[in-house]
């Protein structure tokens, strides 16, 4: 979608050469902000205008091409041109991630891909080698149809293929600051709201047994999400996300064993809160399987491949920045992406600092003078 703002443009344009770079590459696109701004002012002679943004942006080039300079990824790798590798890449391991997640919770659980799909799944080499080959070659022609049809988008509008593409960007994008406050927030809460005595009064007899491990954890997430609110993303918070991960999918096969944890319910009725067998009621002759065993499972699942995701992810990402040179701990960011925009106070401030900076300059200039003189 056009714009009349000048940031705004740039910013589009950004988010297109953003889905061509690697994760690591935050610093690249404040890099071509820099650049673009100052074209747009140059070209507008002090002033910057939508329409010395579009120019500039012209002149900067094709997303593609802006971010493979940047990225440094070559001509071409095997089958794929130089381009698509870092967003393939990102889209083939959400994809597998995402797929490893499902299988791995389903195991944890106890279900196994032939009660899921119906049917025993036998591997046979050479028809895998076919699947994929034929996979590959559709892949590719769908590419190639999809990027005819977005020829004549602008620049500063994403194409339908990057659309896809932003999926894996969006699927490796670090935990945003509201959201490491809301895991402190929600943690401290749901841990002690299951310690009052109202509610544990409310629990099955093994439930019982194993709350305050819930609580345990629920309090351990809250932690993680302080570290993340203080520390932004960093190896250390990453290392304690995938060892909560792993914990919690080792206890959430205790819990989804032990079954639904309420027996009773609190209801409102004769104008007072009573106390409601939730257990008796669905166990009748009438219903062969309680619903609430059901929805247990479907929670525990849930559960089992988030913690999945994140232990994937995590890993990944720590490997990333060990690379880069990165120790355990540093001021990560939070997956805000760096806005165009300064606030107001941040302006007056930058002002003001100017001109300190140049009243000192002037300063110092005429104590230089009069010492020579």
């Amino acid at each position: 979608m056009s714009s009349n703002d000048p940031l705004k443009l740039i910013e589009q344009y950004l988010d297109r050469v953003r889905v061509y770079l690697p994760l690591d590459s935050e610093d690249a696109i404040v890099e071509l902000q820099t650049h673009l701004i100052e074209e747009s002012e140059r070209i507008g002679e002090g002033t910057m205008t939508a329409g010395s943004a579009m120019m500039a942006i012209e002149r900067m080039g094709e997303p593609k091409s802006v971010a493979n300079e940047y990225a440094g990824s070559g001509k071409k790798v095997g089958p794929v041109p130089a381009e698509y590798v870092n967003p393939v890449i990102r889209i083939i391991v959400v994809i597998v991630g995402i797929a490893a997640a499902f299988v791995i919770g389903a195991s944890m659980l106890g279900v196994t891909l032939t009660q899921l799909l119906g049917t025993d799944i036998q591997n046979w080499p050479v028809s895998i080698l076919i699947i994929i080959f034929l996979n590959i070659f559709i892949i590719i022609a769908i590419i190639g149809i999809i990027s005819m049809f977005d020829r004549e988008k602008p620049l500063t509008d994403k194409t339908t293929l990057e659309t896809i593409f932003g999926l894996g960007v969006e699927g490796f994008k670090p935990k945003g600051r509201l959201d490491a406050l809301g895991d402190l927030i929600m943690g401290i809460f749901w841990g002690i709201l299951l310690m009052l005595p109202g509610m544990v009064v409310l629990y099955t007899t093994e439930f019982v047994n194993v709350y305050l491990l819930v609580v345990i954890f629920l309090f351990m997430g809250a932690i993680r999400g302080a570290l993340f609110f203080v520390g932004g993303e960093n190896n250390f918070n990453l290392a304690i996300e995938g060892i909560l991960g792993i914990v919690w999918i080792a206890f959430a096969i205790v819990l989804f064993n032990i079954g639904w944890p309420l027996e009773d319910v609190y209801v409102y009725a004769d104008g007072s809160w009573q106390i409601f067998p939730i257990i008796d009621f669905f166990q009748t002759p009438e219903i062969l399987l309680s619903p609430l065993d059901w929805i247990w499972a479907v929670i525990m699942f849930v559960t089992v491949v988030v913690s999945v995701w994140r232990i994937i992810v995590s890993t990944m990402k720590i490997t990333m920045y060990l690379r880069a040179g990165k120790a355990i701990w540093w001021q990560g960011n939070w997956g805000e992406r760096r806005s165009l925009r300064t606030p107001l106070w941040k302006r007056i401030l930058g002002e003001h600092d100017q001109f300190q900076k140049k009243e000192a300059e002037y300063y110092d200039g005429n104590t230089e003078s009069e010492e020579s003189q």
